[in-house]
This record gives structure tokens, sequence and C-alpha cells, in this order.
């Protein structure tokens, strides 16, 4: 079903189950400031062939006029704490395709996954952080999306280099779970997921957390309705979760069809409006293309909170006796 072509996009082995001794251990962090109110234009033309190269960024402090086509030079989105007061900082992307300017407007998370110089040398993958925003289009402010953004950060007892050293750990952006999970599900119509609304890609400037390093974003429909939590699941009568868990295993099975499934299952990842108990599934930051073929099983109910074993030595044998 999902062919091994898939194989090169899997991340190094420390992004599966190796214990803490692989680095990606994600801490909260604090490092991306001084967005909300900027803007980031984004592109999305995955269904033209492979992703254009960007064009050369240059700063700019006015504000963005909507307008403005998008073969224009790029500016960064990142400003100094001098330029932030009273500006609007934008970032354009000079690529072809369909293009959205979006209006940062709320900062919801950020994670961060500290790397030393052996992690790195061991092809662990470069320090990150991973910040998640609310947005919308300008001149549109009823239309939510999230935005994600990835950069990249510096060796972890190098924070306080001189530029000259920071700028020598630079690196084009790596290859994205994220992202290449969208492309699939863009491709396959996957109406099962938040739509993929577009992303782009820029170089940090000087006063950046690292000169030269990357910054990628990425931005997706905010679906109605809100993640499911254990209160308001088992507090539904079982007609209600019956519903639910049927809906979510049809739109797995969509999402699987398409070669994608999530990394982290849950039921925060299960998005269900209650209005018209629509059911979508999120959460892609850690998933990757599937190699092989998935099946379904009843069994993904349970890592998704939707059902809970019994204590059975042979529980995998009866599902009928699970609490349902």
């Amino acid at each position: 079903m999902v062919s091994s072509y898939f194989a090169f996009l899997k991340p190094p082995l420390c992004n599966y189950h190796y214990g803490t001794s692989c680095r990606k251990i994600h801490l909260d962090a604090r490092l991306i400031r001084g967005l909300v109110g900027t803007t980031v234009t984004t592109y999305n033309d995955f269904s033209d062939g492979p992703s254009p190269e960007p064009s050369s960024l240059v700063v700019s402090a006015t504000k963005p006029d909507p307008s403005r086509a998008t073969n224009s030079p790029a500016t960064t989105s990142r400003a100094t704490p001098s330029a932030q007061a009273g500006s609007t900082m934008t970032l354009v992307c000079a690529w072809s395709g369909l293009s959205q300017t979006w209006v940062i407007t709320e900062k919801l998370a950020e994670k961060a996954a500290p790397a030393t110089e052996h992690d790195f040398k061991m092809g662990h993958g470069t320090a990150k952080t991973v910040g998640k925003f609310l947005c919308h289009p300008v001149g549109d402010p009823k239309q939510i999306a999230f935005m994600r953004i990835y950069q990249q950060i510096p060796i972890t007892g190098t924070e306080d280099a001189d530029n000259a050293t920071l700028t020598k750990q630079a690196v084009p952006p790596p290859v994205c779970g994220e992202l290449e999970c969208f492309k699939l599900l863009q491709a396959g119509r996957c109406a099962a997921v938040p739509q993929f609304l577009g992303h782009a890609e820029s170089t940090q400037g000087e006063h950046d957390l690292l000169p030269g390093g990357y910054i990628r974003y990425i931005v997706w429909e905010k679906v109605p309705g809100v993640p499911l939590t254990e209160e308001f699941y088992w507090g539904l009568d079982d007609i209600a979760r019956k519903d639910i868990r049927f809906k979510f295993r049809a739109a797995y099975e969509q999402m699987v069809r398409c070669g994608v499934a999530p990394d982290e299952p849950g039921l925060s990842k299960i998005i269900f409006d209650q209005t018209t108990g629509d059911v979508h599934i999120s959460g892609f930051r850690r998933g990757w293309p599937i190699i092989d073929k998935l099946d379904w099983s009843e069994s993904l109910y349970v890592a998704h909170g939707l059902a809970e074993l019994s204590r059975e030595h042979d529980w995998h044998l009866h599902p009928e006796n699970w609490k349902w």
C-alpha cells in the first residue's frame, strides 16, 4: 500500500524509542519572541513539482502591503528589539505558486530540542526550537489558522559565542516530517485532517538566535471543534462514544491510505465538532510518512484514548471485555 520509496525520509534513530541518550528531549522554551503582530507570507505549490529554491532575504521595517506580489525580494520576519516598536516585519518568499500573507496574533506554545556538539556529530540533528502560533490572513481575521515555526538555535554551550562562531553552525533546513506528511495528505485530498495552507523558509539575520541558521514556517487550517479530553469523552453516553469511534476509524483509514500516520497518538489529537459531529485528526509535528502497510487494529482505539484495556492476560484476544 505504501511504497518503501519513503524509507529515505525516516529520521535518525533517536527520533524513535532509543532512550534519553538520543537527544530528542523537548523542553518548554521562550526563545521565539516579538512575532505577534508581524506577518509571514507562505506559498503552496506542492502539486506543481519539487519545491523551488528560496530567494535572498533583505531586512525591512515597513508595514507590508497585502497586494504586493510574491516575486518581490523577501524580507525577514525576525525584527530586532529596536525595529519591533511601531513597525510590522514581514517575510515574503520569492517562490512561484499560490501565496498567502498571515498576521501572527498569538503564541500558544514553544518547545526547544537542545543539542550538544557530540549529538550533532553523531547525526542526531541540529538544535532547534519549535513554536506554535495562531494567525489569520491579512484582511480576514475570521479565518483563523495555526502556524508552526522551526528555528535553528546554537549548540549547547555556545549560546553566548560571537557571530563568527555561531554562523559556522548554520545548516540548510533538514527534511521536515510534518511538511512531508502534509504533502502526502494534500496530494491524496485527505479530508480527515486540517487543510495544509502553506509553508516558507528563510535565513536568520545577524541579530537572531543563530545568524545564518534556518527558519521554517508551516501553516494549516484550524478546523471547527476542540481536542477531545478524557473528561469530555468518557462523560458521553455509549452511543455518542461509539459514533466518535466510528468516525475516528474512517478518518484514520483515510489518512493512512495517503501514507501518513501521526507519531504521537492521543485524545488531544482528535478534534471533535460537537455541533456537526465531525472528527478530524491532527498532530504531525513528529510525524513521518509511513514506510510499510499499516493495517487497522482495535488497539488503535486504546492508543488514542478511545477505549481502555481489560486486565486480562490475553486482553488482546478479547476486545469485547475492554471499556468502550
